[in-house]
């Protein structure tokens, strides 16, 4: 269910880094993880047909090919290097018909920290869509994409993800010990060695 706030609010963000900090200590905003978009390191995924798959898919969907603008991954929201995994907080706009089509063909066996049927079915009743540029559904489909799969090429722990509209996250507070494990619960960490 989603809770109605501006989906933007720099404090949200904000919450969500002291919180993640209080938590798991150092956190890194805005964090390059230093993954070439190139064919050598997808191979290195244990997913690798998977993610050829996804590409594929998405370069003909409609039929926009060279969407792949960068020659390293975007940097990800946070990153808690002591624990290897990034949190990625996602606003609307992530949630088109094309990171539909690319959640749906993940592999089961693929490791990730969020609900994957969740945020499919949040794809379908926001159905976002961004033409500005024109292939920037695929561009972000795709890198959303290598962001939940770079922990099985770089070694890491799954990737978390939070709904920006899923919560009022600047109403929780970093030294509420009781914020501290609604906002763990939240984050589905089970066990930290899941690599």
């Amino acid at each position: 269910m989603s809770v109605s706030h501006y989906e933007r609010c720099k404090e949200c963000k904000e919450r969500v880094y002291e919180i993640l900090t209080a938590l798991y200590g150092k956190v890194e905003r805005n964090y390059n993880i230093n993954l070439p978009l190139n064919e050598n390191e997808m191979e290195k995924s244990l997913h690798y047909k998977n993610l050829m798959e996804i590409y594929s898919i998405l370069q003909n969907y409609r039929g926009y090919s060279e969407f792949v603008r960068a020659k390293k991954l975007p940097n990800v929201d946070y990153y808690i290097k002591e624990h290897d995994f990034i949190v990625e907080f996602d606003e609307s706009q992530h949630f088109t018909p094309l990171r539909k089509l690319a959640l749906e063909k993940y592999p089961e066996e693929l490791k990730i920290g969020f609900n994957k049927e969740k945020w499919i079915n949040l794809c379908e009743s926001i159905n976002a869509k961004d033409n500005d540029p024109i292939y920037r559904d695929e561009q972000r489909a795709w890198y959303d994409t290598l962001r939940d799969f770079a922990p099985s090429i770089l070694n890491l722990n799954p990737t978390i993800r939070l709904y920006s509209k899923g919560h009022i996250w600047c109403d929780l507070d970093a030294n509420k010990e009781e914020d501290l494990e609604k906002f763990e619960k939240i984050l589905l960490i089970r066990n930290f060695n899941q690599k």
